[in-house]
């Protein structure tokens, strides 16, 4: 008898009598597709002759991601950074000591020579003059601070200090100058003042207070 194969319409021969009554599962020799054939003679055959559904092929897997790829670039990037930042480090260590002087200690431990910043800000302060105003002795002092560095700095406040002979400190005051900030080059006046001075003031000095910015 002569069978075609529902997936691939290949048509062989078959025995009819190796398919016996209820028929069996044959193979097609050109696709390998595999179906129940039943013989000639049984009417259920026309039902087993019908086409079934071709085959489902699954799609190939995906390949493999490359990470071993994306690792490599990302430690390139990350080493291109870390060599960005000690470039930066090396090339501009005198500006970076001269805004942050606290780091010429790390630079000097590394080994990196470096100088360190001089003073930014010139203190000039003009003889103190004593008046009295209202029955109290009243001690003015006045003087000018200048940016002599190439770039804009803060001013820390300013601390007054009278003194006796011995040089012992009687009486002390902090006080403001009317501009925080200079631009390079630029100055700015101060006056105090302070009212009956302890006895012994002999001395007025006047410095800049350490970290008060």
């Amino acid at each position: 008898m002569i069978v075609s194969c529902p997936a691939c319409e290949s048509r062989f021969e078959v025995d009819q009598e190796q398919l016996g009554f209820k028929g069996r599962i044959v193979r097609c020799g050109k696709c390998g597709n595999c179906w129940h054939q039943m013989p000639d003679n049984d009417p259920r055959a026309a039902v087993a002759e019908e086409p079934g559904p071709p085959p489902r092929r699954r799609p190939p897997p995906p390949p493999p991601k490359k990470k071993g790829r994306g690792v490599a670039v990302g430690w390139l990037l990350l080493l291109l950074l870390i060599a960005g930042i000690a470039a930066g480090g090396w090339y501009e260590r005198e500006r970076i000591v001269a805004q942050f002087p606290q780091l010429a200690d790390a630079y000097a431990l590394l080994g990196i020579p470096v100088t360190r910043p001089g003073p930014v800000l010139d203190l000039k302060v003009l003889t103190p003059s004593s008046d009295v105003v209202e029955g109290d002795t009243v001690i003015t002092v006045r003087g000018t601070v200048t940016n002599i560095s190439d770039r804009k700095q803060e001013v820390p406040q300013l601390r007054a200090q009278l003194t006796g002979k011995s040089g012992d400190v009687l009486s002390e005051w902090v006080f403001d100058t009317p501009q925080v900030e200079l631009d390079a080059g630029g100055s700015v006046d101060f006056e105090t003042q302070t009212r009956n001075p302890p006895a012994g003031a002999q001395n007025v000095s006047v410095f800049f207070v350490e970290g008060s910015r």
